[in-house]
């Protein structure tokens, strides 16, 4: 079983125990989601998602409307997966580790980039011959 850092699992193959496996791994992205939810260090503004989905999935407004039996509940669907993804995408890297191995009990590590170097603008460095022939004067040669 593959550990990701957020979104929904991906789809079950044809294994047994597939659909368990889908079912749990769905179920632990919702606590995973729900702990950053009550955690004091994740930034408010990113607390703002996850009530914008559900007041999306409550409210009357719908990008397809429920009328047509199964396309609307599958866009409901969507948005709810979207809403889970997107917020535990913008919680702080290491906050998602510390809870996804609580939950799991295997320490997850998430690709972090590198800091970016500051370049100095300065001339090119001569390779140590090269700057021993700029520098070096030409001698007289006796005639």
């Amino acid at each position: 079983m593959s550990i990701q850092r957020s979104g929904p699992p991906t789809p079950p193959s044809n294994e047994p125990g597939a659909v368990l496996s889908w079912l749990k791994d769905f179920f632990r992205q919702f606590q995973l989601a729900w702990r950053l939810l009550l955690d004091s260090r994740v930034p408010a503004t990113t607390k703002i998602v996850p009530f914008l989905t559900v007041a999306y999935l409550l409210s009357p407004i719908d990008l397809v409307s429920d009328l047509a039996v199964g396309l609307g509940q599958l866009d409901d669907l969507a948005i709810l997966f979207i809403g889970l993804r997107l917020f535990v995408d913008l919680c702080p890297t290491d906050l998602v580790e510390e809870h996804t191995a609580a939950l799991t009990g295997v320490h997850v590590s998430v690709w972090k980039p590198e800091e970016e170097q500051k370049t100095v603008d300065a001339p090119p460095a001569l390779p140590q011959e090269s700057a021993d022939l700029a520098g070096a004067s030409p001698k007289e040669e006796d005639h």
